[in-house]
């Protein structure tokens, strides 16, 4: 658990969002992002999932601890709200799937 915790705190932190942010996102307390990025607590799934694809990267390789290449965005301000914070991760989604895609076309033209 403390393990999973810290490679989220290093994504977050890669990814430039603030733990306040992700709550908001998330619907939770920065205490909540606290604890789940120590070690402290376990995060449910579901908001596991939603804080993966606002990072841009898969969950599953989260979780089983493979090598992560969050998507970064740039911003201009700090004041994102949640609207934003939608649309970015619906964007990260997007690209973390055509990641998953091109993947499974390299592997699949090896077989050729």
């Amino acid at each position: 658990m403390a393990e999973l915790g810290k490679r989220l705190q290093d994504i977050r932190k890669k990814t430039g969002f603030t733990q306040e942010q992700v709550a908001g996102f998330l619907g939770v307390t920065q205490a909540y992002i606290s604890q789940i990025e120590k070690g402290e607590r376990q995060i449910q799934v579901d908001l596991f999932e939603k804080m993966a694809a606002l990072y841009g990267v898969d969950a599953a390789d989260v979780e089983n601890e493979r090598e992560v290449s969050p998507i970064r965005f740039a911003f201009r301000t700090q004041d994102i709200d949640q609207n934003d914070l939608a649309a970015i991760a619906n964007i990260s989604r997007i690209a973390v799937n055509e990641r998953f895609m091109t993947r499974l076309l390299e592997n699949d033209n090896g077989r050729d």
